[in-house]
């Protein structure tokens, strides 16, 4: 069995718990993720997709490794832009919101037919929930994973419509409801982190200051 990180390890559970049948990994890197995800389920249809060549050819070593270079398709693409009409799963993960969002809505027509979004962001929850919910997808599950001494979450975004308050938006309605001990450590340490940028800004940049404290006045409430 292959070994991925914990990080992978839960997007690949998310997958593996879900009834996905079709998946692209978009960005796959070295095919890590895919060939695990194969061990665990050989019936799982998946493409591995890069815009790279030299990602792509890691992954076909490994492929070759593993012995799963014919069940498993190495595609090189520009993000959805070649996906499969019969694709029901995209994963991304591993990159920032703006390069996420960028592949969902440069060829958006080319997720009408998608059923699920399992998404491993390194950055600015908040903005890629609303946005990606924007684009005719509800949050159906959410975790937070600590690994090497920073915090990821995955969230997984299925087709369908729901409206979410800003407070959902900021914090995930999933996380939000279930409040487990890393969402704790998790917010706590942004509300310091807020806390120690308002206590360097200037009295005169008055309405940053207010913005910033409304902030830490909503963290406070979810986290104490």
């Amino acid at each position: 069995m292959i070994n991925i990180n914990d990080r992978l390890k839960n997007v690949a559970d998310f997958i593996l718990e879900s009834d996905a049948k079709y998946i692209i990994d978009v960005g796959c890197d070295h095919a890590l993720l895919d060939i695990y995800l194969f061990q665990c389920n050989n019936k799982l249809q998946i493409i591995a997709s890069d815009i790279n060549k030299g990602p792509l050819l890691k992954a076909k070593e490994n492929l070759l490794k593993y012995y799963c270079f014919d069940k498993i398709k190495l595609q090189l693409s520009d993000g959805i832009s070649e996906i499969k009409d019969n694709t029901d799963t995209i994963v991304i993960s591993g990159m920032g919101m703006e390069t996420i969002l960028e592949i969902l809505t440069k060829d958006k027509k080319n997720i009408n037919n998608v059923k699920r979004l399992i998404i491993s962001s390194n950055n600015k929850y908040e903005s890629l929930r609303l946005k990606i919910c924007n684009l005719g997808f509800f949050i159906n599950k959410e975790k937070i994973v600590y690994e090497d001494g920073k915090y990821y979450i995955i969230i997984e975004f299925i087709k369908g419509n729901f409206k979410y308050s800003k407070q959902q938006f900021y914090f995930g309605p999933c996380l939000l409801k279930n409040k487990d001990e890393l969402f704790y450590k998790y917010y706590l340490g942004i509300k310091k982190e807020k806390e120690n940028i308002l206590n360097n800004i200037p009295i005169i940049y008055r309405k940053k200051r207010n913005l910033l404290i409304e902030e830490i006045k909503m963290l406070t409430l979810e986290t104490s």
